[in-house]
Formats: structure tokens, sequence, C-alpha cells
């Protein structure tokens, strides 16, 4: 498996994917993933030994021009942050470490471009829908529960966890 930055050719996959993980993330029509993915510090894809598309992970950080109302609570509790928006992964990547590795990679990406330990990452997984592996996934990865938010048709849960890399591979 390859990670590598986003490139602009790559947004129409990208979106299949994200369509594909529907309820986990919301669904983006391609211009507004496009207009997130310009607005990021980082975004990453993963690819395939053949070059296929596996998956991808967008992460902002505190200062991104972004009307969401989870990064607006995030904004709220954190003078400084990094915000995973979505990670998503192809059906038939998942359960392969694939977000281990994008996760791991972004970290990396980060810390190579200045970021330090006293930043949080952050996300959000939901909680109604329900999106249990995806809480089990980040709390193995270190994340912590740093709040949660009922928005009447969704709630959240919002986690956090240092940013450095794990000294080991986690659990699947």
């Amino acid at each position: 498996m390859i990670v590598r930055p986003y490139q602009p050719d790559d947004l129409s996959i990208l979106t299949a994917i994200n369509e594909a993980s529907l309820p986990a993330v919301n669904s983006l029509t391609p211009p507004e993933l496009g207009a997130i993915i310009a607005g990021s510090a980082a975004t990453l894809v993963a690819l395939d030994s053949d070059g296929r598309h596996e998956g991808f992970v967008v992460c902002l950080d505190q200062a991104a021009d972004y009307d969401s109302r989870n990064f607006r609570w995030l904004q709220q509790q954190f003078e400084r942050f990094y915000y995973v928006d979505r990670i998503a992964l192809a059906p038939e990547a998942r359960g392969r470490g694939r977000g281990e590795a994008l996760y791991r990679s972004l970290l990396a990406t980060l810390l190579e471009a200045g970021a330090n330990g006293t930043v949080p990452l952050t996300c959000e997984v939901n909680e109604r829908p329900p999106n249990p592996g995806s809480l089990r996934f980040h709390q193995r990865f270190g994340f912590t529960d740093v709040g949660r938010q009922d928005f009447g048709d969704k709630a959240v849960i919002y986690l956090a966890r240092p940013l450095v890399l794990p000294t080991r591979k986690i659990s699947t």
C-alpha cells in the first residue's frame, strides 16, 4: 500500500469512496468534497499495489473556513487543533489496516510540517446513527472522549489524541 498526498484527478474516485461510506460520513458532491480538500491542512490518499484507490483522510486546522457544526464546536473548545473531517475506505479495503496506515501517515505529515504534541488531533464519531466500529478503532488508536453533542437528527462523540506517532501497531 502507498499513502500519498491528494492530487486533483483523485476527486471523482474519492467522492465515490465517500458515498460508499455513508452513513459513517455525510454525503458530498464532488465540488463540496473538493472545497473541503482545498481548505485542508492535509489530505492523504491510500492506493493498493496496483494503484487502485483504497481510501482517504481529510484533515483541517483550526483556522479553516469550514461551515460545520462539529468543527465550530471544536473551535469553541480548543485554541489550536487539527480536525479529521473524514476518513473513508473503499468497502474492499476495510479491515485491512488501511485506516491505521492513513492515520499514521497523517500524524507523520503534520509533525513534519511543524506541528507539535501540544496540538491535539480531533475528530467526531456518530453516536446516532451508531458507528461502534469507528469508535472502537479511534479508542484503540489513542483517542479519548472530550465531549458529546446531540443535534436531534444526529448525536456525536468528540474525540482527541496527542499529536504524536504511536510506538506500536494497534490491535484490530
